[in-house]
């Protein structure tokens, strides 16, 4: 069985007019798809998606869904709350039917007629996502890119499929992604870039399954390449900090679980051991600092209703029990993505780090998730 992968990636244009290697999706009619979550639709004028509810306009249905590139939320899997990404892979268009690793039931593994769903270690970053040879990739080697002054550099990376646990005959399928990026002549390239609107870097290799050794008898499912879940932070939310009263703020604030007065040393999102957040560091003195006049900082008060807590001497076994977790549903990949995807599954809105958790924490520091949850004091109140 052939391994079907996606040639088309030369343009984000869906070209109708392929050669034979490619096979069209459907026979009778083909099919269109939500624009908002990549169900397909049902023939005739749909006017909503059943999937997820997706309100269509005229002529939402009228065009083929082309499998372009995008960095928009296209599928939502079983073993992430968040919307993810499909950047690579087969011709297959996205689907919710896409199966990723440990959630096949079946005491066989999946057919040619199956998708499954291979998580490729990348980092989110503005207008598109990245690899980096220490995220896992392998540099294989850098070209003269053509007639161009440029190298074209190329980088690999295996991940690895598997059902739940029991369930189909308990194999595993290999599957080795290629990517490329362009460097100026002369110039090291140590990972690459994918940007929105332009053409998809990464390409399924090969894939075969194992259960100790490699078996090239048994026919392989088709492969989505996903960027892992994308959960939405800070930045993600076009929201501003609060301004409120002393007043208001104590009020605002008892209506969550973190009372304290915090600094707020920076106001832009940070990298923080609990992924993407703006830390709050504790006032030493807390609210008599209030009534001093001419404050010496702008004080903040948080509303936080589920926080991580973080306690001395617990940090590295919760990292260890997130990366198995994480390893457990295919996402070992060692990165934020791992951590905010586990935080978001255990429904945490934000974290508290006790002083001495962590050298990130010297004393007692909470990490929001979003700027809503932050409010200023304000100096006239």
């Amino acid at each position: 069985m052939s391994l079907h992968v996606n040639k088309l990636w030369h343009n984000t244009i869906f070209d109708q007019h392929v050669e034979g290697e490619v096979e069209m999706i459907g026979e009778q009619r083909q099919p269109h798809f939500c624009g908002q979550c990549g169900a397909e639709l049902p023939p005739g004028e749909p006017r909503f998606c059943i999937a997820c509810g997706h309100a269509l306009q005229p002529g939402d249905h009228a065009a083929v869904r082309a499998p372009v590139a995008t960095t928009g939320a296209t599928v939502r899997l079983a073993n992430a709350h968040a919307p993810q990404a499909v950047i690579g892979g087969t011709i297959r268009l996205p689907t919710s039917g896409a199966v990723p690793p440990g959630m096949w039931l079946a005491p066989q593994p999946p057919d040619s007629t199956r998708v499954i769903a291979i998580y490729a270690p990348l980092r989110a970053v503005v207008g598109g996502w990245s690899g980096t040879i220490s995220d896992g990739w392998r540099k294989v080697d850098q070209v003269r890119a053509g007639s161009r002054v440029q190298d074209l550099v190329r980088f690999e990376t295996s991940r690895d499929w598997f059902p739940a646990p029991g369930c189909g005959q308990n194999l595993r399928l290999r599957v080795r992604i290629g990517a490329t990026s362009l460097a100026e002549e002369g110039h090291t390239r140590r990972g690459f870039r994918y940007r929105a609107g332009a053409n998809p870097p990464m390409d399924v290799l090969d894939a075969y399954w194992l259960d100790g050794a490699r078996r090239r008898d048994l026919a392989l499912p088709e492969i989505q390449i996903m960027a892992p879940p994308r959960v939405q932070r800070v930045s993600d939310f076009d929201e501003p900090l609060r301004h409120l009263s002393v007043r208001e703020a104590e009020q605002w604030a008892r209506e969550g679980v973190v009372h304290g007065i915090f600094r707020l040393p920076d106001l832009a999102q940070q990298r923080t051991p609990v992924g993407r957040g703006l830390p709050l560091i504790e006032a030493f003195g807390g609210a008599a600092l209030l009534r001093i006049t001419g404050r010496l900082y702008v004080p903040y008060r948080v509303q936080i209703h589920r926080p991580l807590i973080v306690r001395a001497g617990a940090w590295h076994d919760l990292v260890r029990r997130i990366l198995a977790d994480a390893a457990a549903v295919g996402l070992d990949l060692g990165t934020d993505a791992a951590v905010e995807w586990w935080l978001d599954q255990q429904g945490h809105d934000g974290a508290i780090f006790e002083r001495g958790a962590h050298a990130f924490a010297q004393s007692r520091t909470v990490v929001a998730f979003r700027r809503s949850q932050i409010a200023a004091l304000d100096a006239a109140a």
